[in-house]
């Protein structure tokens, strides 16, 4: 019954892609030189959004190195529960390779933290890394929109200007109270935050079920001054608060809602629309022509080569790491780098590949006396009866319980001055550490966890390249923990997750002594030792291409994404983000992208 029901979802899904009309059919190039008014690099998270807007009016080419998600990874990209357990998903080097939609990325050794080198998962697929992230949707602060709108000297990038923004990407539906249950993971939300007659293409719901464990942990970080707050996490407001997170879930299927799920099938289905996907494709070179116009993009499909124009501009979307990569072997990047592999030099930008931000996490362990799911056979069965039948139960659901701070008082007192200093240069809304709680099967009980992640890190990474050719990858150094202010930060921060796991309110369902660091890590030395050797990641990396004003002498592209030193092309993802928003990326990388496609249909 089990393996039937599991090929039942696998056909599902495969039927629903299959009925998607031009999806295999005018939508998607048959390799060869072509010419396009626009030609985006990367089908990612915001590639296709800007490509899905641009095509409303204009013919527009998608370069996407992977393909359907769908077909080359199935249901565990599909099914919101497998984006907490899929394999390929671990930062060991000995992860659960996946070379259909994840790019094998291993980082330089990381001085901070063991020496150990990481696998860095990015999406390499329709959608990009949206569909292979955990699904959490929320915004940013109202400062730290302010502080994005000083840094590149453009108040385009002010809360009320953005607004607007997320609001057309997006569509909300309430939670589903009724499946999802328990009665203390309480949902609070702004239904103003959203407006959905403009039917925006990403949809934001709620997990149709809530794990036992996580609410309970929910009311240890509420016991401890994080209650929740009143308006959710889409209104401007995330330090000092929690809330049951929204996720990008489709609820009428309860499937994943990426990029491709959204802007690229509401594209396809929209007969106006001039939106041509090039699959398996990877881009190779930017072309510019002898005024430094960028006129079309050298692309490779399964050792054919060729190339793609573009009559009006070329839009790299390529992530974090590909696009400085690409942006260098293009020749625009550090002089001194493009030369040592013989690499004209076009535009002598210093900042790309400097600037990456990360945000990185621990998690504090404990057993506790609740049930977790665990897919044996027989609880198998009835999760996917659920799933399949109600879009509910735990297959149906993959977001939790989060929170946002700044480090209280009480432990602020062990900061250095300098770490005093710097972090008082952050806009007073924007929270120093979010917190995320969440439960799994162990050996002899439920082990229920408390996370904390930096989400100011003073800590800077680097991209560059390793050759002049695409093939080889390109050269990430994390750099993690670099910065002394962030092992300050993340100690006071493991203080507070101990405060939640000693909360009163949480002692009748903890079973045994802490499982993990254990009660032998005490001090401030034996806390910062014990995190640098078990460091986790959110997959959050930005700002490799830094936004920034003229003169900046790390700044990559200007306010409106535009590269300088050369014309016709943009750099529109996460990279050119200039500082790491708090929290998870998805929600303002889709803003993003709404407000540089109207940036280029006005030509601004």
């Amino acid at each position: 019954m089990v393996s039937i029901s599991v090929s039942l979802l696998g056909a599902l899904f495969a039927l629903v892609s299959a009925q998607q009309g031009r999806l295999y059919s005018s939508s998607f190039a048959i390799p060869g030189n072509a010419s396009y008014d626009y030609v985006v690099v990367g089908g990612g998270t915001a590639g296709l959004a800007i490509a899905a807007r641009l095509a409303e009016t204009a013919s527009v080419a998608v370069i996407e190195a992977g393909g359907l998600y769908e077909i080359e990874n199935g249901n565990q990209s599909v099914v919101p529960y497998y984006a907490l357990t899929m394999g390929v998903l671990s930062t060991s080097t000995s992860y659960a390779r996946q070379p259909l939609v994840d790019w094998d990325l291993i980082s330089e050794p990381l001085k901070g933290a063991g020496n150990k080198r990481i696998h860095y998962a990015r999406g390499k697929t329709l959608g990009g890394s949206s569909a292979i992230n955990t699904m959490g949707y929320h915004r940013g602060t109202v400062g730290t929109h302010q502080r994005w709108a000083d840094l590149v000297g453009d108040d385009s990038y002010k809360w009320e200007n953005v607004l607007p923004y997320f609001k057309k990407s997006t569509t909300f539906t309430p939670p589903n109270l009724a499946k999802r249950f328990p009665a203390n993971a309480t949902v609070l939300y702004d239904p103003t935050a959203f407006d959905n007659s403009l039917h925006g293409p990403v949809q934001i719901s709620y997990g149709n079920w809530i794990d036992v464990t996580t609410t309970w942990l929910a009311v240890a970080m509420e016991s401890i001054g994080l209650p929740l707050f009143p308006k959710g996490f889409s209104s401007g407001t995330l330090s000092g608060w929690g809330s049951w997170v929204t996720d990008e879930i489709k609820p009428e299927d309860a499937t994943r809602s990426s990029s491709e799920a959204s802007y690229l099938r509401q594209a396809i289905a929209d007969p106006n629309s001039k939106i041509t996907v090039y699959t398996h494709t990877q881009a190779s070179k930017i072309h510019f022509d002898s005024g430094k116009n960028a006129n079309g993009v050298l692309v490779n499909t399964a050792g054919f080569e060729y190339t793609i124009l573009a009559t009006e501009e070329v839009i790299l979307s390529a992530g974090v790491f590909h696009s400085p990569q690409l942006l260098m072997l293009s020749g625009i990047g550090p002089r001194a780098t493009l030369e040592s592999f013989n690499i004209p030099v076009l535009s002598d930008l210093t900042g790309v590949g400097q600037n990456l931000w990360d945000q990185i996490f621990f998690d504090v362990l404990s057993g506790v006396n609740l049930p977790a799911f665990i897919p044996n056979p027989a609880a198998e069965a009835v999760a996917l009866g659920q799933y399949l039948q109600d879009q509910e139960g735990p297959y149906s659901s993959a977001g939790g319980f989060i929170a946002f701070e700044k480090i209280p008082k009480s432990l602020r007192k062990n900061f250095t001055q300098r770490t005093k200093d710097m972090l008082s240069t952050l806009p007073d809304d924007w929270p120093e550490i979010e917190y995320i709680v969440l439960a799994f099967p162990g050996a002899n009980s439920t082990i229920g966890a408390i996370s904390a992640t930096i989400e100011a890190p003073f800590s800077r990474g680097t991209v560059t390249i390793s050759s002049s050719s695409i093939k080889d990858p390109p050269i990430i150094d994390m750099n993690w923990l670099s910065d002394p202010a962030d092992g300050e930060l993340l100690v006071a921060a493991f203080k507070r997750c101990r405060e939640g796991w000693n909360s009163p309110a949480i002692q009748q369902i903890r079973v045994g002594p802490e499982i993990a660091p254990g009660l032998a890590v005490q001090t401030d030395g034996e806390i910062l030792a014990w995190i640098r050797l078990n460091l986790g990641i959110q997959w959050h990396a930005s700002s490799s291409c830094k936004m920034g004003k003229k003169g900046d002498r790390m700044a990559v592209v200007d306010s409106k994404a535009r590269v300088f030193g050369v014309n016709g092309l943009r750099v529109v993802d996460n990279s050119a983000i200039p500082i790491s928003i708090p929290g998870h990326p998805s929600g303002t990388v889709y803003m993003f992208a709404e407000k540089i496609a109207d940036d280029v249909k006005n030509r601004r």
